[in-house]
Formats: C-alpha cells, structure tokens, sequence
C-alpha cells in the first residue's frame, strides 16, 4: 500500500493533489487542519490528507504437488443439475416428505426457503385446498400472509439518510431519489455526502447532481455536515450519503453515531439482495443502535430471488421504504407498497398469475 501526505490551502485544493497522484481509487486516511509558516511567522490555516493507495498484489501460481488419485463413487462426482429460474411452478426438489399436495409444490418451494422457515402456515393451507381444490385460493391466501407483514411506508422526513457498508448501492439509490423526488415531485433538493473515504464515490454523486443541475456538499466532518445543512435551510427535501465500510467494523459504526446529527431525519439501512442471509442479519445487528426507520433494498434485478426481504422485515419490525432492480436513473425504483412488493417477490418465484400483472 501507498501512503502519502498532501497539503492544500484548502480541503479541496489538497484533494484535487491527491486525485492527481493517485486516481480515483485512493482512500483517505486522515485528514486535520494545520498551520504553515517560516520559523511560526505569517503562518497560515491548511489542510493536511493523509491518502493511500491499495496495489493489486502480484499473481504467484501456487504451487502443486501430484497426489495420488482415490477412488471415489460414481454419485459423488456428480454434477447438481440448476434449477430452473422464473419458470412457473418450477421448484427445487424438496428433501423428505412432502407437507402439501402435489398441484401445490411451488407453494410448498417457497415456504421450505430459509426466508419463510417457522411459519406455521402448512394445516391452514391444507384446509383451505381440500375444501376449495383451487390452487388460486391457496396463493391468494399466501400473498396476503405476506402483504400483511410487510409495514406501510412511513412519511420521508425531511433529511433522509442512507447508511450501510460498502457496495450495496447506497450512492446509486440516492441518486434516484433525487430523481424522483425533483422530477416527479417537483421538489426542490439538496444532497450532502459524508462518504470521504473514496474520492470516487464523491465524483460518483457530483456527476449525477450535475446532470440533475442539484447542488451538493462534501462534509468532511462534522461542523461541515453542520454547515451544509445550514446552506440548504431553504431545500424541501436534502438526501444524505454515507461512507460505506466493512460493516464487522465495531468501531465503524460507533464513530458514524457521534459524527453525524439525525434531528429530523429519516434513516434507512440500504442491503443488498444479492447478500447472503446470513451476511444481512449481521448487517442489519451492527447498525441496529442508530436510530433506523426503514429498510432500502437494492439489486433486485441481479438475484432469482428477493424473498429475504420477508424475513429482514419480519426481524427487524421496519417497513420497506423503497426496492431498486436496476442501474437506472431515474427509473428502476418501486415505492415499498406492501402489495406491490409482495407481487414483486412472487413474479420473482415464477407464479404465472403474478408474472402477468404490471406492478
């Protein structure tokens, strides 16, 4: 890793140096305000960033030693077939035996997932299929199960705040807010960003405030969060981007607490769908302290299926503020409807009656 120092008169001169040298993958280190002058005379207030640069690590070929073939069976280098996507009433072999009748098997799939695992919805929905025999009964009655855990979308406050670690698409989806919140609303709208980690997530969200003619803020502590919203006082609505770091950061999120102010502000947790549960639980316990609204999530497009949302929304007790399924802006955003979140996640699953609606 590269480390270097840079001054500037101002935070921005010394960042420009830093781009300069480094591009847009260098990170900032540390960054505080000093004072230059000759032996302590006509010294002058600048700004010190401390930036590195991650080299990719050079290919070694590791090395291998022959050993001796064993013999294994013939089911052991077998191949598990895929399983077929989007394709209605498709699903994977259910291990054990069977809970539901035959023509239910797709209901059955998706119960037997882990996002739908404890749910004692099994004897209802026998009952219901032995006196109706109408499969449509049976998933009108699923979705509703569904629909009705998912919160109704709270009112945006007038600050919104993204938080979440890296990658999850946080900028991306305040961009799109922006969007939506200026082109369809008509409202008038500031965006602030805290992420000064990476030099390019800040390019990222000027290039897009441009091209929507937004005015936004880089805040590179707190009197400067403080100041920008100051600046902004006359905004209807001010979006708030945040750095994104490896979320086992104990410390991360400590330090996000006592740098940022959530006075009349809607915070929304941003998880990736494309995130494994397990991931997504621990996600969600780190950043459980701040004062979460709502959940965001995004990416919906690059998964088969988005059904863990039922079960963040069933552990976390936060409504669904907004669903993304694509690099669009500003489209591919979905308001958190419960009921048209609940047709999103079964047309992912393929069921035919769902696929056809337009929601």
């Amino acid at each position: 890793m590269q480390i270097k120092k840079y001054t500037g008169k101002t935070m921005a001169e010394a960042m420009a140096k830093v781009k300069q040298e480094f591009g847009d993958d260098a990170v900032i280190l540390n960054s505080r305000q000093v004072k230059k002058g000759w032996l302590g005379l006509f010294a002058s207030q600048h700004v010190e960033v401390i930036a590195a640069l991650e080299k990719a690590p050079l290919a070694v070929k590791p090395r291998t030693v022959a050993k001796p073939v064993a013999a294994t069976k013939p089911e052991a280098t077998q191949k598990r077939q895929p399983q077929p996507r989007n394709v209605a009433y498709a699903a994977p072999e259910i291990s054990g035996a069977r809970r539901l009748p035959a023509p239910l098997a797709h209901v059955e799939a998706l119960l037997a997932s882990e996002s739908f695992q404890g749910e004692a919805w099994d004897e209802a929905i026998q009952e219901l299929y032995y006196t109706t025999k109408s499969v449509d009964a049976v998933e009108r009655y699923v979705r509703d199960q569904i629909q009705n855990s998912f919160l109704p979308v709270p009112e945006p406050k007038r600050y919104m705040m993204l938080v979440g670690p890296t990658g999850v698409g946080k900028t991306t989806t305040l961009a799109k807010l922006a969007a939506h919140y200026k082109l369809e609303h008509g409202l008038s709208v500031g965006l602030i960003t805290t992420d000064t980690y990476r030099i390019a997530a800040i390019e990222q969200l000027k290039t897009y405030a441009e091209i929507l003619d937004i005015p936004v803020e880089v805040a590179y502590d707190f009197d400067d969060f403080k100041r920008a919203k100051q600046l902004f006082a006359r905004k209807d609505i001010i979006l708030i981007d945040t750095a994104g770091r490896n979320f086992r950061d104990e410390a991360y999120v400590e330090q996000f607490e006592r740098h940022h102010d959530f006075s009349e502000t809607s915070l929304s947790l941003v998880l990736s769908l494309t995130s494994k549960m397990r991931d997504m639980e621990m996600i969600y316990r780190q950043f459980e302290p701040l004062p979460l609204g709502s959940l965001i999530f995004t990416k919906a497009d690059e998964t088969s299926d988005i059904h863990a949302m039922y079960r963040m929304v069933r552990e976390s007790g936060l409504p669904v503020a907004w669903l993304t399924d694509g690099q669009e802006v500003p489209d591919d955003l979905v308001n958190g409807d419960p009921s048209r979140l609940t047709d999103r996640l079964l047309e992912k699953e393929g069921w035919t009656q769902w696929t056809k609606q337009d929601v």
